[in-house]
């Protein structure tokens, strides 16, 4: 996976893609030139509001990603439902995989990040990971495996719909404090699981998405909604982002 870059316009996200793209172009994939507006296509979009925890998605959340799909159609799309594509042992699998990394740095930071790495500097998240991936190393070949698989159900997911939405997040902004990593570990693990609930399958598959923040909370606080597409269609990504920030243009900082 590769991360992107915070910008406040579709546009200079779009040129930070083709700069990549010129720099080193992705081995495998379409090629991605400089995409400057949206397509006159009309796309089946598949639609998904809550996540595999369990938990509802929060009221200000759900209204946003509902007013998203309402605008969506009203532009030409077809919007669906879809069934979440993975169950709860990718998340399982992905939260093991969570835990080795922290284990990994904290027992060989100084090979991973750096000679001078002190791992009792560490917080007590990673140190809490850390003792998980410990208490259960025995899951590590059935993880992997696990989320190698996930390449193929993410792009089966795109099977009937062109993209998919969803919530970024699994609620609104918290409090300060409220996800710090001084909380105790199990309480703050699963807000954190909880919170970051719609976007690990991006991120163990590499499947490209795009965050716009085209909600508001009732506490007047943005809402990230979360745009997905099959491998190698950071072009219709960027296409319907333009199209959603056209017609609903972003909240701006400045007052």
């Amino acid at each position: 996976i590769s991360n992107g870059v915070v910008t406040r316009s579709v546009r200079d996200t779009a040129h930070f893609m083709a700069a990549t793209q010129e720099h080193k172009p992705a081995v495998g994939l379409p090629e991605l030139g400089l995409v400057e507006g949206p397509s006159d296509r009309r796309l089946k979009i598949g639609l998904i509001v809550d996540s595999i925890t369990g938990v509802p998605t929060d009221d200000d959340t759900r209204k946003a990603v509902e007013h998203t799909a309402g605008l969506l159609s009203s532009l030409g799309h077809d919007v669906v439902d879809v069934g979440l594509p993975v169950d709860q042992k990718f998340m399982d699998d992905f939260k093991h995989y969570w835990a080795m990394l922290a284990f990994s740095t904290q027992h060989f930071g100084k090979q991973v990040m750096g000679p001078d790495f002190d791992k009792t500097l560490t917080d007590p998240f990673t140190r809490g990971l850390a003792k998980t991936f410990l208490r259960n190393s025995w899951r590590t070949p059935a993880a992997i495996r696990g989320l190698k698989r996930s390449a193929k159900v993410y792009h089966d997911a795109f099977a009937d719909v062109d993209v998919i939405v969803s919530p970024t997040l699994g609620y609104v902004t918290p409090e300060l404090g409220h996800l710090s990593p001084a909380v105790d570990f199990p309480v703050v693990f699963e807000r954190l699981i909880q919170y970051a609930a719609f976007t690990p399958l991006n991120n163990a598959s590499g499947g490209p998405a795009i965050s716009l923040p085209l909600g508001r909370s009732s506490a007047d606080m943005p809402i990230g909604i979360h745009v997905s597409a099959d491998h190698g269609d950071e072009q219709t990504l960027l296409e319907i982002a333009y199209e959603l920030e056209a017609a609903q243009p972003f909240a701006k900082i400045q007052g």
